[in-house]
């Protein structure tokens, strides 16, 4: 309960800090890239593994040093279940097995440029599962592992080369996503770092 109010508290303030600027223009483009990530809990390896991800973002200019920049991505992630995995759920866990999540995410950005050549960025991002690893629990073998929703804490540093855009983000999981049970508090954490190209831009004002 309290990571979900903070992740509601973050995103008013978001938006609520771009609001308080006049529209000025939006940029659009497609952004692709590899995620670095683990799954921490006693029921996962703690090695970080490499992914996809990739999707498409928009900056809305508000000044000339503020910018709200919504993004809706594919995030994949990949994790081994540890060693203990078969004992923590009783006896039914497959361990050693190689797991794969795929999220649409959608995370909304409050973006600083101190500089035109740097972003600063730090936001709240909700991930929805769509796809997933199953056969974990030899009893249950159709039963979704993870939760459907990951809430996240994004932040880290842009480069704004004209039309290209060079990332670097770290991810931190605020909710436990185990839909197993709560024997073992599970969240993602780790880097995203990508390519983007513009393809668009608007005056709004």
């Amino acid at each position: 309960m309290k990571s979900k109010l903070a992740f509601v508290t973050l995103l008013l303030l978001t938006l609520t800090a771009g609001h308080a600027y006049a529209q000025k223009s939006m940029e659009w483009g497609l952004k692709a890239g590899g995620n670095y990530f683990k799954v921490g809990g006693r029921s996962w390896d703690e090695s970080y593994r490499m992914s996809f991800s990739g999707g498409a973002y928009a900056e809305i200019n508000y000044s000339k040093h503020f910018t709200i920049q919504p993004e809706l991505l594919f995030n994949q992630v990949l994790a081994k279940t540890s060693e203990e995995f078969n004992q923590i759920y009783s006896g039914q866990g497959v361990s050693y097995q190689l797991v794969s999540v795929d999220y649409i995410a959608v995370p909304i950005l409050l973006v600083y440029k101190p500089i035109p050549l740097l972003s600063i960025m730090i936001g709240p991002q909700y991930g929805f599962a769509v796809a997933q690893t199953r056969g974990l629990l030899y009893n249950q073998p159709d039963k979704n592992t993870f939760s459907r929703s990951d809430l996240a804490l994004v932040f880290g540093g842009q480069l704004n080369m004209g039309k290209i855009k060079i990332g670097l983000r770290y991810q931190e999981g605020l909710n436990n996503v185990n839909a197993i049970n709560s024997t073992d508090a599970w969240r993602t954490y780790g880097l995203q770092f990508y390519v983007g190209f513009q393809i668009g831009d608007r005056k709004l004002k």
